[in-house]
């Protein structure tokens, strides 16, 4: 059974979104995507899943066949 709540709302301009897509989207935007600079309210807690790292440094320093492997022609 759905929830009542929406997934997420804006505290400023009051509107809301249920889908989940639209609350991972707002989630990677931070702010209110209607008003632009509102805060939004989340039903749910953010996933526990930390976000990826870039690395310093690259795996493998050769050149770029020898580990994307032949050109296709």
């Amino acid at each position: 059974m759905p929830s009542p709540l929406p997934a997420v709302t804006c505290l400023d301009c009051g509107f809301a979104w249920n889908s989940a897509a639209m609350a991972d989207g707002l989630r990677l935007l931070g702010t209110c995507a209607r008003c632009g600079t509102g805060t939004l309210a989340f039903r749910d807690a953010p996933p526990s899943a930390p976000a990826p790292q870039a690395r310093a440094t690259a795996d493998h320093d050769g050149a770029p066949h020898l580990v994307l492997g032949v050109p296709r022609r």
